[in-house]
């Protein structure tokens, strides 16, 4: 694997899955011993702002999210290395799934092992959908969702367009190289198309579709439209400058999507 270049300042954090360890990247509000350093299990309100999970997208590393944690640095901010990916393990196809049920499960076990109430999940491409599968497993415990530049499905993609995704790159570097290859075939061999548009009115918290203005974003103005006829309520952003990927060329005009709306959500 040839992992892609990045400012990976942070803590490194272990939670256990079942036999998958999985690797988290957190900011300086998260303390060394892996939990967060203000957690509190008492009866008295927490006012300290939400904490933030980052969910990256196929292929992607917690580590190149390090930037973004730093960023949040008034409130605890991890970003999760799905199984396969990163620091996590990669276990074989045949001993554990890689299914979109297999890393909601992952996030719950994240969420639970550090101790964070009602997080604000802020997600990149394919990412979104497992954190939609999450706000819609526990609608309660959510008090935001990203998405990034993403439809409300879970898609898998044709055979034939497999091999395709695989060598597409990311920030220079293929996803093939990102992974090891037998995580990256089973993410899509275990994959099954999850149409997600008639579920969200079920959701419990604000939901931000962040979206880019240029050629290669997935929401268009069509699914842009889709999207709101689906959740009224939802709120749309657009990055001009970005196509699918949000945040490479403007770190700041991201941000200036994203920080009203963890504002608004506390």
């Amino acid at each position: 694997m040839t992992a892609p270049e990045s400012a990976a300042t942070g803590v490194s954090i272990f939670v256990q899955h079942g036999p998958v360890r999985l690797h988290v990247l957190g900011n300086d509000r998260v303390a060394s011993s892996g939990r967060p350093d203000q957690a509190d299990h008492s009866d008295q309100p927490d006012r300290s702002p939400a904490p933030v999970v980052v969910v990256p997208g196929m292929g992607e590393y917690a580590g190149e999210y390090g930037w973004l944690l730093e960023r949040l640095g008034d409130r605890q901010a991890v970003a999760v290395d799905l199984r396969g990916r990163g620091g996590s393990d990669a276990p074989p196809a045949d001993s554990a799934g890689y299914s979109w049920e297999d890393h909601i499960a992952d996030l719950r076990a994240v969420v639970e092992a550090l101790g964070l109430r009602r997080p604000v999940l802020v997600a990149f491409s394919r990412g979104s959908s497992y954190a939609l599968g999450y706000a819609l497993r526990y609608p309660g415990e959510v008090g935001g969702l990203v998405v990034g530049d993403y439809w409300a499905r879970h898609a898998r993609p044709p055979d034939a367009a497999v091999e395709r995704q695989l060598t597409a790159r990311i920030r220079g570097v293929a996803v093939a190289d990102r992974m090891p290859g037998h995580a990256a075939r089973a993410v899509f061999a275990q994959a099954r198309d999850v149409p997600l548009w008639d579920r969200l009115g079920d959701l419990r918290c604000g939901v931000l579709v962040i979206r880019g203005g240029r050629r290669g974003a997935v929401v268009t103005d069509e699914v842009a439209a889709q999207w709101r006829e689906a959740l009224p309520t939802v709120e749309l952003a657009t990055v001009d400058d970005a196509g699918h990927d949000l945040w490479s060329r403007d770190h700041d005009a991201y941000l200036a999507a994203l920080l009203p709306f963890l504002s608004r959500t506390g």
